[in-house]
């Protein structure tokens, strides 16, 4: 199963509540937004999660998530008898009849389940195992908690839409059309292609204030607009003046906040009540009127007539008074649709809404969707972008097989330690196929290099400490992070400001080494940590002090080190011009590790080329050394004069320390082996 977090995939909410449990709850309004509705006493309604869906695109037939109900349907209410009577009791009502959890694949079939606490598991149609997009739209009444999606297939995120936003009453938010999936503005976006983003709130009316606190919304505006009030202001507000005004500020106020989308004025449906006297005096069939000629008035709005969009028969209400039912639901969604199709706006250039994470407390905590996910969906939306690496996935799984009980008796008993030369062996073994320039062995050998990080990720998976997920998403986000001049907003003319850059971005990280050498693997073989030491760039060490190169010390500096810590004597041995002994050679002088295999050791060549390169400049003896001798940084160099042996160790370190490279430095020299140079 494909597991992965479930907030990188949430659309249709501003913000995300992270819960201490790792679950998180969708928010369709601001904070600010949120606040306003609560004094409104309409703050539990705007918590429900409607029009919230977990988006992402799979190859499996089967999803399963983690769900906590908040907030439940209330048993109690007048609407919640009404509709339960109308069906005569049958049913279970957070399963499609009042309330529940939709399935829906793109282009194919919707599934309904309860939405209950704990884990959710529905599976569908797709025997070819293709690649399709599913939305699991949560309740639109109810309020949930989400969290640990899986799918027995791929998990990537949908490919991303500008959003459909709606405004209204409980019509709007979808009361009581069955499951989330029916409510017209569900409908409406999934056949524009857009998102949604449902801000409707039962019980609500024209009131501009509500449409303070949209900063996020202004940043990225909507594609399109669907504003559907009016029902509560005909039936509550006692003059059919104060509706005029407060529908007309209102209108104002969403062109002032969205000046360049298009809006479409939905007026109220047709309800079975509505020949029975209002305190406003006014017929709803006046509503109508009195909003198209506001919509006239104003640019990019546009009047859509809901009076006489549905029959006049109670059977297509589900409270048989206000709320439509399914099929009026889908004659809402067709009359939207056809209205909007015939001033299609232009999509281009609008964003998706990406939700912002908030604590428990509100304090905004970061963008829930993930760098890397909003990276990869702009990198699959690049013409030729490799897609799936189903390969990769059956190696993973060829791994997990080796190392069941009963799987490979070897493979069973490894362990991080046990296979570590392994990993350098074959490393080593692509390396010189590269030098050879032999494509079908790099080939082989990279594979090589490959089941090695397979083999190690299955081990720390069955000790649980890591998987193969962690190691790939660890690569991926600190790959996106550390090219800040490709994925975001930073400029790289050329390869030393993107050496700059990545500095940079270490030094933010907090993982940046405190030492020059400190980021030189102790593991290395000698010579390979001669040439990293020797290559290592002039930096400024964490706590402001200058680590500075020969060049970069003042005459004074210089002329100091030279009265405290003297150089050396004239030199009469040269090391530029020595040969190199065998591995093995090496090893019995005790200048190589015992027991390491001589494929950790750099090949003659290379290691010629380190010693030429790391010494060229620089040729010290061990004749006329000062016993003992300190060097410009404190290191203690052991002489032995009479056998004319130094350590390797101590030597490398004299010559890093005396060409000033470690100035500024404290740092103890190994020096514990001593080993003959002749």
């Amino acid at each position: 199963m494909a597991t992965a977090p479930i907030e990188g995939f949430v659309r249709g909410a501003v913000g995300l509540v992270r819960c201490s449990d790792g679950f998180v709850v969708p928010r369709r309004f601001t904070k600010a937004q949120l606040k306003r509705l609560r004094g409104l006493n309409r703050g539990c309604r705007a918590e429900a999660t409607a029009g919230a869906c977990i988006d992402f695109v799979t190859d499996g037939n089967r999803v399963s998530l983690d769900c906590r109900v908040i907030r439940d349907l209330n048993h109690d209410h007048p609407l919640f008898r009404s509709v339960m009577a109308g069906v005569g009791g049958i049913g279970n009502p957070v399963d499609g009849v009042i309330d529940g959890i939709d399935l829906v694949v793109v282009g194919g079939n919707a599934y309904t389940v309860p939405a209950a606490t704990g884990r959710i598991e529905v599976t569908f149609d797709n025997p070819f195992h293709t690649p399709v997009e599913v939305r699991i739209y949560l309740p639109y009444i109810m309020s949930v908690a989400v969290g640990n999606l899986a799918s027995n297939g791929s998990l990537e995120p949908a490919p991303d839409h500008g959003y459909l936003l709606v405004l209204g009453d409980s019509i709007a938010q979808g009361f009581v059309v069955g499951s989330p999936s029916l409510a017209y503005p569900v409908q409406v976006a999934q056949a524009l292609g857009l998102d949604l983003l449902n801000q409707a709130v039962a019980g609500h009316v024209f009131d501009a204030t509500t449409l303070e606190g949209l900063g996020r919304l202004r940043k990225h505006p909507p594609t399109t607009v669907v504003v559907a009030y009016g029902t509560n202001d005909w039936d509550r507000k006692k003059s059919a003046k104060r509706i005029r005004r407060d529908a007309a500020n209102y209108l104002d106020a969403l062109a002032e906040a969205f000046p360049k989308t298009p809006v479409y004025v939905l007026s109220p449906l047709w309800r079975a009540d509505e020949n029975e006297p209002r305190p406003c005096g006014r017929s709803l069939a006046w509503m109508g009127s009195m909003l198209a000629d506001l919509c006239d008035h104003r640019k990019h709005m546009t009047f859509v007539d809901g009076h006489h969009v549905i029959p006049r028969n109670p059977v297509m209400l589900s409270d048989q008074v206000l709320h439509p039912g399914p099929v009026a639901a889908a004659m809402v969604s067709a009359a939207l649709v056809s209205a909007i199709e015939r001033e299609r706006p232009d999509q281009q250039g609008r964003d998706s809404l990406v939700p912002v994470a908030t604590d428990a407390t509100g304090r905004e905590a970061g963008c829930l969707c993930s760098p890397v996910a909003a990276v990869d969906a702009q990198i699959r939306s690049r013409e030729g972008a490799p897609g799936r690496q189903d390969e990769f996935d059956t190696l993973v799984r060829i791994m997990w097989r080796l190392r069941q009980p009963d799987g490979c008796p070897w493979d069973k008993e490894q362990t991080h330690e046990s296979i570590a030369r392994d990993l350098i062996e074959e490393a080593y073994e692509a390396t010189d196929a590269i030098d050879h320039h032999d494509d079908a062995h790099l080939t082989e050998e990279l594979g090589d290099v490959l089941e090695q990080i397979a083999l190690h990720a299955q081990i720390g998976a069955d000790e649980g400490s890591f998987d193969i997920h962690d190691v790939v998403r660890g690569i991926d986000e600190k790959l996106v992070r550390r090219h800040p001049h490709v994925f975001g907003d930073r400029v790289a003319t050329d390869q030393n400001e993107v050496m700059a850059i990545w500095d940079d971005v270490k030094r933010t990280e907090g993982t940046r080494p405190e030492g020059l050498l400190d980021s030189v693997p102790t593991c290395l073989p000698a010579l390979i940590n001669v040439r990293r030491s020797r290559s290592a760039p002039p930096r400024r060490a964490s706590n402001g002090r200058a680590w500075m190169t020969s060049g970069d010390r003042s005459p004074r500096s210089a002329r100091s080190s030279r009265k405290r810590f003297p150089a050396p004597k004239s030199v009469s041995l040269s090391l530029v011009t020595c040969s190199l002994p065998s591995s093995t050679s090496l090893a019995a002088r005790g200048w190589m590790p015992s027991g390491r295999s001589p494929r950790a050791t750099a090949s003659s060549a290379d290691a010629g080329r380190v010693w030429r390169s790391s010494l060229a400049s620089r040729a010290v003896t061990c004749a006329s050394f000062p016993p003992p001798s300190r060097t410009s940084c404190g290191c203690m160099l052991r002489v032995r004069r009479s056998a004319r042996s130094v350590s390797l160790t101590s030597l490398i370190w004299y010559n890093l320390c005396q060409s000033g490279t470690l100035r500024g430095g404290r740092r103890k020299c190994q020096n514990d082996q001593e080993t003959k140079l002749a």
